[in-house]
């Protein structure tokens, strides 16, 4: 387990270039349980954070009045379609008052290049809050069973070559770990 951390941070050292000087990020040392707390997709279905069965969901929780938010999306459409098909899943979580039709919101993401990517509502900030969060943006890390792995605050250069580089191994790291524990756990 240590190992994965010492790894990740050196990962991280690497990657500084490519974080903005605002953005932080925090890898658990563990995985840790996240709340059943809704988001809710276009249709009014909720979802809970596992639900998603990607090796990796990159959920970014961010607000259409937060600039670094904003300036992150056209590059975070970019990163969804350089991962899109290496086990990482990327979604969107908004305040849900911010938005007055569907459409609305499908068109201001178009509008800023991340059409690609999948969008949730939060209603009453229950995600927001239910997680702790107080910064948008603020990207939680996800792994296959629903737990979270590590958050990422601030702005990011997603479409970055060394973010790109690094959330793919920061994948195959969480994918490593998950399946130590589960051998692990079959052991006992």
């Amino acid at each position: 387990m240590n190992k994965i951390l010492q790894i990740s941070v050196v990962l991280l050292l690497f990657v500084f270039g490519a974080v903005s000087a605002e953005a932080k990020i925090n890898l658990f040392p563990k995985p840790r349980y996240i709340p059943a707390l809704n988001i809710y997709g276009d249709s009014g279905k909720a979802f809970r954070m596992s639900d998603f069965k990607s090796d990796l969901l990159v959920a970014v929780v961010w607000s259409r009045t937060c600039g670094p938010c904003l300036q992150d999306l056209r590059p975070l459409g970019n990163f969804t379609n350089a991962v899109r098909d290496d086990g990482i899943e990327v979604i969107l979580i908004s305040p849900e008052k911010e938005w007055r039709t569907v459409d609305e919101k499908r068109n201001f993401l178009r509008r800023l290049g991340a059409s690609n990517i999948v969008s949730f509502n939060d209603r009453n900030s229950r995600f927001k809050d239910g997680m702790g969060l107080s910064v948008t943006p603020t990207t939680v890390l996800v792994n296959k069973n629903g737990e979270e792995v590590g958050q990422i605050t601030g702005s990011v250069k997603w479409d970055s070559a060394e973010v790109i580089d690094y959330m793919r191994k920061l994948k195959t790291k969480v994918s490593e770990q998950l399946n130590e524990s589960e051998s692990a756990d079959k052991q006992d």
